[in-house]
């Protein structure tokens, strides 16, 4: 007998790249169980009211709506965090910019961080639940997306640890210094942009670079010596494509700093570290 699971990920085939875990994380979410129980039951069956769910999530699907956004969180670095269409969704590879910068901040004992283009929250969010004492900011253009910031901050108990402001980019804060930045900002080119499946799924702003890609990583490297510390670092999330490019852009805003390009675990070019 065909359990609901299998059913489900037939169903989910066509609409994704991973429909039998997008199945289970679906089901698990309807039912309020963990995947793995989900797995261990295949007899699972769902009462009327998760049935009606289950139907009007497959129609927010088939219409392309993104999975996060049909279920209303999504995990990252071990947290489970809210998502709404006003926010990124966040990404795997974002978990290890979350990890390099705990090393650091754990290493250099360092406190105050600040985090641009902050989305969901989920980068300050994350390093606030592992490691004590620390002072963050998190800044964003989008006065919806730092709704969903501060929900998340207050669902993770750290809101006592990190104030949310609206920014565009560096523009409204006020005289500061950082021992940390981190940012993960738009970076597709906007003629790409428009030519990949994540165009109309995902908030543009999120994700619209500019000509090169690196039209708001340009910005924040021009202002961003005002506010680092002298023996601060910043990371940045890049196109694996900007390599170079970035770090050029790195050397000329700060002549005198190591700017060094990070791999991701798939050995791509994915991050920018500058070390004063």
């Amino acid at each position: 007998m065909t359990s609901l699971l299998e059913k489900l990920t037939k169903e989910l085939n066509p609409l994704g790249d991973t429909p039998a875990l997008d199945a289970q994380v679906l089901l698990a979410h309807i039912t309020q169980k963990e995947r793995a129980w989900i797995l261990a039951h295949p007899e699972l069956t769902l009462s009327p009211a998760q049935e009606k769910t289950l139907v009007k999530s497959l129609d927010q699907l088939k219409e392309n709506i993104p999975l996060p956004y049909v279920i209303g969180h999504w995990a990252f670095f071990g947290l489970d965090f809210i998502v709404s269409p006003d926010v990124l969704i966040p990404r795997p590879e974002t978990e290890e910019l979350v990890e390099c910068a705990l090393s650091w901040l754990h290493a250099e004992n360092k406190k105050r961080i600040l985090d641009v283009g902050t989305g969901s929250g989920c980068i300050p969010i994350s390093i606030a639940k592992n490691a004590p004492d620390l002072n963050l900011l998190g800044i964003d253009l989008s006065p919806s997306a730092l709704n969903i910031a501060r929900q998340n901050a207050e669902k993770h108990e750290v809101a006592d640890q990190i104030k949310f402001i609206e920014s565009d980019l560096l523009a409204n804060l006020q005289p500061a210094t950082f021992d940390l930045i981190t940012a993960n900002l738009p970076y597709i080119p906007t003629e790409t942009l428009k030519t990949l499946d994540v165009y109309t799924r995902e908030p543009t702003l999120a994700l619209d670079g500019g000509t090169d890609g690196l039209n708001l990583v340009r910005r924040l490297l021009k202002d961003a010596p005002r506010y680092l510390a002298p023996t601060g670092m910043i990371l940045l999330e890049i196109d694996s494509s900007h390599g170079n490019a970035a770090l050029s852009v790195a050397h000329n805003a700060f002549p005198k700093a190591e700017s060094r390009l990070l791999q991701d675990l798939s050995g791509r070019d994915r991050f920018i570290s500058v070390q004063t």
